[in-house]
């Protein structure tokens, strides 16, 4: 039996923990029959633990639900297992659960502090969070409304923390009408504080042992909008890397895509052979760097035509280090995805002398931009004669600082940003010479791939052209050969590329509508971490198109949005740009 270390209890009975699932949760919120008539059904649940609540309700919703119809699943879990041991947990029951546990196992997220969505089935979209239910739950945004609470977790005697008012104020914000709640636990002080919330409560049977539990029923009239009109086609501007992986997203909804642009699929920067990818480090956690989590993790669970190979992030300065260890202390993330090395275990990560200590991401790597557009856009129509003939539903612009072509968006403060990589061979005496993960040292190398070596990029938003230069190649080099001196030397220019860049004038995403807007919405200014922003933004702005849980903070979309730059104007007193 699988127990908590922080909380000294059992995730689940001793006695059946299946059984009592069902009597609990399942029965207690009177599933199946509750989403007979809903064509999206919306669960929420304190606790995921080994994850049995959530199959249990996904192989029921599978069984039993109409054709068409779709689940929501929202979880939180400030102390999330690993993938391996929720599979020895639960492993009891694998043949009853059949392939969902293994694709829960494969698609578990990375147990990084923040919102992560997993994709289980067409029909089944899981949003796991991996932070304090409290502090998680008032930056979720769930626009149709609750149906049903799982109402878990560990005992409120072990756990008192967890079973609050915040947690009861926010599931009044947060329920549809007549949503219900049920949990295991009778205790006084839950039932009152449900009741104080707008819910009838009734305390019943419990499970085994337990003599009672507690159901409930929201009455309070919240005035929340319970219908809502359907999106079938949008039409996307932008054949890059923000407007593929929007389409791929829409497509997983059964929303039907049309990609406009004339220069075809992954032109420009998203054209690129190789590019790393990593997080935007910052020292303490924000709104801002759950957006980098989110697609970090996201990017990290793909089968992306690339390898994860590790990213080694050399402190070289206090800037950094402070920096590099906030981030590391403040971010939430577990020791599985982020290990401060030394200098000498750094070097033997990297396979080359390095003089520096290094931030490791084990889960990063090198992806080709080009191929994963491609891979995005599979099923997806492609118009490369600019002509929008037909009527949808909605539009994305995609197409980097020519969304300011369009009349909403004409102030946004987006430039655009130059820069070349170098395409490298080694030519040292050793000519097996691996690099075996990803340097990063404002500049970077990649590890060897089937291509060679790329290192790179220029910053350089006051050229336009994209020209490759010999000058840049020589400022790419010298970089690498100052960062690593062992690798002085060791490489010659093969080849190159240079592209510009969108990015805005705080170096953020734009990624949201304007403001009253719900047919226009734009991603963009992805600037040097679009591998990883464009696939966090592209799955949030499908959840506003089709109306299902945000995959992002509500206070991360603030940061996000296009309307963020003339609100700070005006709390300036400046007149909006």
């Amino acid at each position: 039996m699988i127990r908590s270390a922080q909380f000294d209890d059992i995730y689940f009975s001793a006695d059946n923990g299946l059984a009592e699932t069902d009597h609990v949760f399942l029965r207690g919120n009177n599933l199946p029959a509750a989403w007979q008539h809903k064509p999206l059904f919306t669960i929420a649940e304190t606790g995921f633990g080994t994850g049995l609540n959530f199959l249990a309700a996904c192989k029921l919703f599978e069984e039993t639900a109409p054709v068409g119809h779709q689940l929501d699943y929202v979880s939180f879990e400030k102390y999330p297992l690993s993938a391996q041991e929720i599979a020895g947990a639960l492993q009891g029951w694998q043949d009853y659960f059949g392939d969902r546990l293994a694709q829960l196992v494969k698609k578990y997220p990375l147990r990084i502090n923040g919102f992560h969505r997993v994709h289980i089935s067409p029909r089944i979209r899981l949003t796991l969070i991996f932070d304090d239910v409290n502090e998680a739950l008032p930056r979720l945004v769930v626009p149709r409304g609750i149906n049903a609470w799982f109402l878990d977790g560990f005992a409120p005697a072990k756990n008192p923390q967890m079973w609050s008012e915040t947690l009861f104020k926010e599931m009044a914000r947060l329920s549809a009408p007549a949503a219900t709640a049920a949990s295991f636990t009778a205790a006084g002080f839950v039932r009152r504080g449900l009741a104080a919330q707008g819910f009838a409560v009734s305390k019943v049977p419990g499970y085994g042992r337990k003599r009672d539990m507690t159901q409930a029923i929201f009455t309070a009239d919240t005035g929340r909008e319970q219908s809502y009109k359907p999106v079938q086609r949008v039409a996307i501007l932008g054949g890059g890397l923000a407007g593929t992986s929007c389409a791929q997203a829409l497509l997983k909804r059964g929303i039907a895509v049309t990609i406009f642009d004339p220069h075809g699929l992954a032109q420009f920067a998203s054209g690129n052979p190789v590019g790393i990818y990593n997080p935007r480090f910052s020292q303490n956690r924000s709104p801002e760097s759950d957006v980098y989590s989110s697609g970090y993790a996201a990017l990290a669970a793909l089968n992306h035509p690339g390898q994860r190979c590790g990213s080694l992030h050399l402190v070289r300065g206090e800037d950094k280090a402070k920096r590099f260890r906030g981030m590391k202390e403040n971010w939430g993330w577990h020791d599985d995805h982020v290990r401060w090395l030394s200098a000498a275990e750094a070097s033997a990560q990297a396979g080359v002398t390095l003089s520096d200590e290094a931030l490791f991401l084990p889960d990063s790597g090198y992806v080709s931009p080009r191929r994963l557009c491609l891979d995005y856009a599979a099923g997806v129509t492609v118009k490369t004669d600019g002509l929008m003939a037909e009527d949808y539903d909605a539009l994305i612009l995609a197409n980097g600082i020519e969304a300011r072509r369009h009349p909403l968006l004409a102030d946004l403060p987006l430039q655009t940003i130059r820069g070349q990589i170098s395409f490298l061979e080694a030519v040292t005496l050793d000519p097996a010479l691996t690099v075996h993960s990803n340097i990063c040292y404002g500049g970077y190398l990649s590890a060897t791939n089937p291509d060679g070596y790329v290192a790179g990029a220029t910053f350089q938003q006051w050229l336009t052209d994209t020209d490759v230069k010999d000058s840049d190649h020589q400022d790419i080099l010298e970089n690498l050969a100052q960062a690593v001196p062992a690798l002085a030397g060791s490489f010659r220019v093969t080849g190159g590329r240079a592209a510009l860049r969108c990015a805005s004038k705080d170096r953020f995403p734009v990624i949201g509508a304007p403001e009253g807007e719900d047919r226009v919405y734009v991603t963009t200014a992805h600037g040097s971490h679009g591998l990883v922003t464009s696939l966090a933004g592209a799955e949030y702005l499908a959840d506003r198109l089709s109306g299902t849980v945000w995959s992002l903070p509500g206070d991360s979309a603030v940061a996000l949005a296009p309307a963020r730059f003339s609100r700070r104007q005006q709390k300036k007193g400046l007149p909006s740009a």
